[in-house]
């Protein structure tokens, strides 16, 4: 069980440390991320104090799962942030707003059901890593490493560039719809 807390730890440092860094990359990136906390609902006096609460709360979780003693904090700070975050989705998306997502940066896809069940699946499986931690067995071994890091990359990078994904395989717009001048 000890391969699965370890394969979640890297999955969730990957994913938090890629929001840290898509955001904080440029000053009109981190501009664009204070801007879209803005219309979640934040008073535009809070946006910018938010948007570096939030950062520094992605940076916290990615120390935190870096070292064996404080991965459980750093699992459960994980499914915290991750809770308020589809909160904030979801309280959007009520209101009717579609707010690009600018999870990792300058992302332009607006927010929807997918970034809820995104957050949700990274929940649970922070959940599922503190389950694992806590029944304790010895640390994997090097094929244990091996198998984790394997699960946990690739489902980084599926994670981080789902709305490329989604872009890349929606369907095109009929012919008719498309503009003129376009193929």
């Amino acid at each position: 069980m000890r391969a699965v807390e370890l394969a979640v730890r890297l999955l969730l440092a990957l994913v938090f440390l890629t929001a840290v860094v898509g955001k904080l990359r440029t000053r009109a990136g981190f501009a664009g991320f204070v801007g879209a906390v803005g219309q979640f609902g934040v008073p535009a006096r809070f946006a910018g104090p938010v948007a570096r609460l939030a950062v520094a709360t992605e940076a916290a979780v990615v120390l935190l799962l870096a070292l064996p003693g404080t991965a459980p904090a750093g699992l459960l700070l994980a499914a915290g942030l991750l809770g308020v975050l589809t909160a904030a989705i979801v309280g959007a998306l009520r209101r009717g707003a579609r707010p690009a997502c600018r999870c990792f940066g300058a992302g332009d896809a607006p927010i929807g059901a997918r970034h809820v069940a995104r957050n949700v699946a990274l929940a649970a499986a922070a959940l599922l890593g503190l389950l694992a931690g806590a029944t304790g067995g010895p640390p994997p071994g090097p094929a244990g490493l091996l198998v984790a890091a394997g699960l946990a990359v690739p489902l980084a990078v599926l994670v981080v560039r789902l709305d490329d994904l989604v872009a890349l395989f929606a369907p095109s717009p009929p012919r008719s719809a498309r503009p003129a001048g376009r193929s």
